[in-house]
């Protein structure tokens, strides 16, 4: 009997064609091109058709859907260019012969390598219709990427002056003055009327040298510290969930325009809002670690301040209290409905104790409030909402005492 040798061969041979074209892949020599900046793609393992193609998409068009796409020419590896995009996240898509079904795909980004957007004004305070000078970095570099200032609480879209910042990544500008008023640095990208970020400065007569806080700016700043020591607490002791996290970002939001408002400290505060917009990528550790050592920045600024208050009081104690009230709360909150486990009732304890030297500190001003009433949060209790009741009242009776205070700090 004949051997069917050869057409068994055949036939295995004939099965085993497609996976010799299976592993198709797109490479490009970097994951960030520029603005504009010609693609060159890479291409392997594809059928060799002459209508095989590469596509440019948005991660989320369909399959069939494209922005700019160009053909192989045939071949089953080879390299193909494509024209250069406007700032934004894509990805490369390839095909067989004309099919709408994608084989490989592979994803980039145009804009700058540095991600992380910064926005200053040269200085927090400038007389009436004195020039602005805004200093930027991290933008994409499209051509009509622009920055603006505002009136805080106006609409994004609605600003005072505005220029493009004509294509650069990263430098400066100098837009007209204004009037008196609280106002904001606001940066777009490429005509787009969302805010990416945000800066506050104030244009006054009497600022600088011998500029005051008092009872408005002083529970202003209380309240943004305290806020900042809650997030400082809850990122510690808390599950580092999405809700954590949330929960955290919108109180960052409240530090700003508390360290803005006593008018004479240095501290970045773009740093919190950069902080916050990087906050879901990081790990926890992580989290902890940088907020810590944010903290110990703004505690540096306000030391360099020099700020003097009314009745001997300390801005840096307010400082305190605030922080480590609303890490203490933070702690006590993360807790609630169980006891406190021993190494974080110790961290508590360490909190309140720094809380009770801080109210003592700006104890002059602060009337009617006893630094003692730290001492007694009940940190061991059986359910750790007790000990969140008693910090939170005594946080109240700080705020209200500091929006009632009589005292005024003096920038020298």
């Amino acid at each position: 009997m004949k051997s069917n040798l050869p057409l068994r061969l055949f036939l295995s041979l004939l099965f085993f064609v497609p996976l010799l074209i299976s592993g198709q892949t797109l490479s490009i020599p970097k994951t960030v091109f520029a603005p504009g900046e010609k693609i060159p793609v890479s291409f392997s393992g594809f059928s060799g058709a002459a209508n095989d193609w590469i596509s440019i998409a948005t991660k989320d068009m369909a399959e069939d859907k494209y922005i700019i796409w160009a053909y192989t020419g045939g071949g089953s590896s080879g390299t193909v260019t494509l024209d250069g995009r406007p700032s934004g996240e894509y990805e490369l898509r390839g095909y067989f012969n004309n099919e709408s079904k994608v084989r490989t795909r592979i994803s980039f980004r145009i804009g700058n390598v540095d991600q992380t957007l910064t926005v200053k004004t040269d200085k927090a305070t400038y007389k009436p219709w004195e020039p602005i000078t805004i200093t930027f970095s991290g933008l994409p570099g499209n051509a009509k990427d622009w920055i603006s200032y505002g009136v805080v609480g106006t609409p994004d879209d609605k600003y005072y002056r505005w220029a493009y910042t004509d294509g650069k990544q990263s430098g400066s500008l100098k837009l007209d003055g204004a009037e008196e008023g609280k106002y904001e640095v606001r940066v777009f990208i490429n005509n787009d009327s969302k805010t990416q970020i945000r800066y506050p400065f104030t244009v006054c007569t009497s600022c600088g040298a011998g500029k005051k806080a008092c009872r408005t700016e002083l529970s202003t700043f209380y309240q943004s510290m305290n806020s900042l020591g809650l997030c400082w607490g809850r990122l510690g002791s808390d599950a580092f969930t999405a809700t954590t996290i949330a929960a955290v970002q919108t109180q960052l939001g409240n530090v700003p325009v508390g360290i803005t408002s006593i008018g004479c400290l240095d501290f970045d505060v773009n740093k919190i809002t950069s902080y916050s917009s990087r906050l879901p990528g990081m790990t926890q550790a992580s989290a902890v670690s940088e907020i810590d050592a944010l903290i110990k920045e703004i505690q540096a600024s306000v030391m360099r301040a020099r700020v003097t208050c009314d009745r001997g009081a300390l801005l840096e104690s307010l400082f305190s209290a605030g922080i480590h009230l609303g890490a203490a709360q933070g702690i006590a909150n993360s807790f609630v409905c169980q006891t406190i486990p021993p190494p974080w009732q110790t961290n508590l304890r360490n909190h309140l104790g720094l809380v009770s030297s801080g109210i003592s500190g700006f104890g002059p001003c602060l009337t009617g409030v006893n630094s003692a009433t730290a001492s007694t949060v009940p940190v061991g209790a059986p359910n750790a909402y007790e000990a969140l009741s008693v910090i939170i009242g005594l946080h109240m009776q700080v705020l209200w005492a500091v929006s009632l205070t009589e005292c005024c700090c003096t920038c020298p």
